[in-house]
């Protein structure tokens, strides 16, 4: 890199490119060497230079060039990849995907645009590398409002207001389907069958993660939906064990229900679900239980009184 001459930003770009393409390369498993130590210090002085090199500085460009180098990754690769796969294997692969998404994110922070996390962002006010690197893999952009918004706002919050104005992208579009998985991973596991509970854990890791630093993803598109299933689950369970067990025996299945259900949260659930899960798996037991004995109990009380009331009248 000749440092000391004048370059414009579609030069220096270039340079930034061949390096993303290496990159994803490599994420893809495709025959590619790994990065030299020489490689990645000339692609961070690159990132650099294009920064500070007086009279120009493409910051801006280049910022929001990083944003749409990942959605088009993600719209052109990672998306066909994740619609093409069914069941657990669209786990699998949502679980990969959103591993090397990190990986490009951290390379990315690290070596590829340092000057801007660093000085540019922190300046301007804006979203970080890291914040727009999950919102574009959560969301879709609408291009229906990009030209609405494009009109009325400068550059930073344009950005800033694209991201907000998107309709999820891979997070949301393979949610509802990878909630639908889960969900009948923990349906067949309830039943007795066996499942692969590392893929559970790593999908509802996705989700928290999605997060951004709280629950909200978690709670609302994964476990909202679980804790329904559970009570609808259970509701139809306690129909069909009321008839065939003894009241002994059908409060040690509700035990034993009980027990696996908080198994569950110790394997691949996360401890703030535990309560609402016993809840919704022991109250619906409990209250479909207590209506049935005391119906018990009273046909009970009527037999003995109507057996006493005839012995009387033999007597």
């Amino acid at each position: 890199m000749a440092l000391d001459t004048e370059f414009t930003f579609e030069e220096g770009w270039s340079f930034t490119q061949k390096g993303v393409t290496k990159l994803i390369r490599i994420l893809e498993g495709e025959s590619e060497p790994q990065f030299k130590a020489q490689q990645l210090l000339d692609l961070y002085t690159n990132g650099y230079v294009i920064c500070t090199k007086k009279p120009a500085d493409y910051s801006q460009q280049l910022y929001d060039k990083y944003r749409e180098v990942i959605e088009d990754y993600i719209i052109q690769t990672v998306l066909p990849s994740l619609k093409e796969k069914h069941g657990e294997d669209m786990l699998r692969e949502l679980v990969r995907r959103w591993k090397n998404h990190k990986i490009m994110l951290d390379m990315f922070t690290v070596w590829f645009f340092p000057y801007l996390e660093r000085y540019f962002i922190p300046r301007k006010g804006l979203p970080s590398l890291s914040e727009v690197g999950l919102t574009c893999f959560r969301d879709l952009v609408c291009h229906a409002y990009i030209p609405i918004a494009s009109k009325f706002l400068p550059p930073y919050q344009y950005y800033l207001k694209r991201s907000m104005l998107c309709i999820r992208q891979v997070y949301r579009e393979m949610q509802s389907t990878a909630t639908a998985v889960v969900l009948a991973l923990i349906h067949k596991e309830r039943e007795g069958e066996e499942i692969d509970r590392e893929v559970v854990e790593d999908v509802l890791e996705v989700y928290v993660e999605n997060g951004m630093g709280t629950m909200e993803r978690y709670e609302e598109d994964f476990e909202r939906v679980m804790l329904q299933e559970t009570v609808s689950y259970y509701s139809s369970k306690a129909s069909m064990w009321m008839k065939e067990y003894s009241s002994s025996d059908y409060l040690l299945k509700c035990d034993e229900c009980l027990k696996r259900e908080q198994e569950r949260v110790i394997h691949y659930l996360y401890l703030s679900t535990e309560p609402k899960l016993v809840e919704r798996a022991s109250l619906k037991h409990i209250r479909e239980w207590d209506r049935e004995l005391v119906k018990s109990v009273l046909d009970i009380y009527v037999e003995n009184e109507i057996g006493t009331l005839q012995k009387y009248k033999e007597d």
